[in-house]
């Protein structure tokens, strides 16, 4: 008993400590990046597709860049076309922190915690089954998922798969059975600039919202991307707004297949905004199904 009270006792100290450290501006909270020896993770659910051939996990199109005449009612149609497919994303997260008691360096000095918080994003189903793609940042250190349908319906959503260094994710749709859209996997490596594409998603909560524009550029390389990635982060750039919300969203070409997940935006410019090509989507899932990857705990 005095054991326990004792520690009870130094709790309340150290949280004490903690707060008064910040009131007082001598303590700082600083995001705990976790690091990875391999960049694709595999939850328990991955043992699910070992070894299936690749249409169990996706559904690929005949056809990305079609030629077809620029209609007035082209975008529209293609919005009509795509959207029961597209998916709003929501997480409740717990973000490991750790907290700085002095405004000084101490190797190994500071307390790690944990921060409750939620978030959104967006997401597209790639097979009928329920799975779903999205960005890695979307869901990362995410307690609960769920992804809102066009009609209005929840359903949870867990964690198949994730990839840090392309920010990609696979989740699995809890939905007993149930058949669902999906939107066709098209082949990025044809897609040139000026092809006309659609961005689909959840910008600032706001639901499905579709914003269209072209390709500006292909293998795109990020500036601040170290030379020893860049050979193998090559982005599709677009003018389709992406804002805060529509990452994980489908970039779309006019035959309603998507070439790319729709990750960021440029903050200090306008339209120019940037995909992970659907070809490292391949290699992705390709990993998956090959049990390629780490335990992601």
């Amino acid at each position: 008993m005095k054991g326990k009270k004792y520690f009870s006792h130094l709790i309340a100290i150290l949280g004490l400590a903690i707060i008064l450290s910040l009131v007082f501006g001598c303590a700082s909270i600083q995001e705990q990046k976790a690091t990875y020896a391999n960049q694709t993770l595999l939850r328990p659910e991955a043992k699910e597709l070992l070894g299936v051939a690749s249409d169990h996990l996706l559904m690929k199109a005949t056809d990305t860049v079609p030629d077809i005449p620029l209609r007035s009612t082209t975008i529209r149609h293609l919005a009509e076309k795509t959207k029961k497919a597209v998916v709003s994303i929501y997480v409740k997260t717990n973000t490991p922190y750790r907290v700085k008691l002095f405004p000084f360096i101490i190797p190994g000095s500071g307390i790690l915690v944990k921060l409750p918080g939620i978030g959104l994003g967006s997401g597209f189903i790639i097979h009928s089954s329920g799975y779903v793609l999205t960005n890695n940042h979307v869901i990362e250190n995410a307690e609960q998922i769920s992804a809102l349908m066009y009609d209005g319906k929840d359903y949870p959503v867990t964690v198949v798969a994730r990839d840090w260094k392309y920010d990609l994710a696979l989740l699995k749709i809890e939905g007993k059975g149930q058949l669902f859209p999906v939107l066709p996997m098209g082949d990025s490596d044809t897609v040139e600039p000026g092809d006309y594409v659609i961005a689909v998603g959840n910008p600032l909560g706001l639901g499905n919202t579709v914003t269209a524009g072209i390709v500006s550029q292909t293998n795109r390389n990020l500036s601040g991307v170290s030379e020893e990635e860049a050979a193998s982060l090559r982005f599709i750039q677009t003018d389709a707004a992406i804002n805060p919300g529509s990452s994980g969203g489908p970039l779309i070409t006019l035959s309603g297949a998507w070439i790319g997940v729709n990750t960021l935006g440029a903050e200090q410019a306008t339209g120019i905004g940037f995909a992970v090509p659907s070809s490292y989507v391949r290699e992705f899932l390709k990993r998956v199904r090959l049990g390629e990857g780490s335990p992601d705990s």
